[in-house]
């Protein structure tokens, strides 16, 4: 895995040095690459109760273009931890698209959504149990030329593909029959929640 995965940053970083040598870290670079890392901490709250804090580090590959768009792509060296019914809340690896609402040379504001896996192939399937979503935003605070702060902010939401009954107890009907009318069916509004969140604090190099 981690093979694979310093094989992947280097590929993108060679990409973008072939396609743009003035790249810079301010916003009037059509096309500029940031490499960092960032710490920090998830926050969960489980269907099933009770809260779950883990510890947030990773490696991140930035893209930005056209000084309003971008890609992020981060490992979480930590790695992930299952909560609840088995539930995937923040991925190893997380991919991100990125609108810059606030692209100055001083300061960017963006959006950013994306999806998240422990395996590079699980985030083309719609249908991976192990998949995570998330949604939010963050800030770059340029501090030189190449060098930028980082703060980000994302909600967290896992996969639901699946019926989970293993925890709910279960009724026997008036024919002596298993009740299954009572079994709930977790939907992904139950697993919508602002207590799901990950907030991380980080460095990038911008070249």
């Amino acid at each position: 895995m981690k093979t694979q995965t310093w094989t992947m940053m280097a590929a993108a970083a060679l990409v973008v040095l072939g396609l743009g040598n003035e790249a810079r870290a301010d916003s009037t670079s059509l096309l500029t690459m940031g490499l960092g890392s960032s710490v920090g901490l998830s926050h969960v709250v489980p269907v099933t109760g009770g809260s779950v804090n883990d510890v947030v580090s990773e490696l991140n590959v930035r893209i930005k273009m056209l000084k309003v768009l971008g890609f992020d792509f981060n490992y979480n060296m930590a790695g992930e931890n299952p909560v609840g019914h088995g539930e995937i809340y923040a991925s190893s690896l997380r991919a991100s698209a990125l609108l810059y609402l606030v692209p100055t040379r001083v300061v960017s504001v963006y959006l950013a959504a994306g999806t998240g896996s422990s395996e590079f192939t699980d985030m083309l399937k719609a249908s991976a149990s192990k998949r995570s979503y998330h949604g939010g935003g963050g800030m770059e605070l340029y501090i030189g030329r190449h060098l930028a702060l980082s703060t980000e902010f994302l909600m967290l939401v896992p996969q639901v593909d699946r019926v989970v009954v293993s925890s709910q107890p279960l009724k026997v009907d008036g024919n002596g029959s298993l009740d299954l009318s009572s079994l709930k069916t977790p939907t992904v509004k139950d697993y919508i929640s602002a207590d799901n969140f990950q907030v991380t604090f980080g460095l990038k190099w911008f070249f």
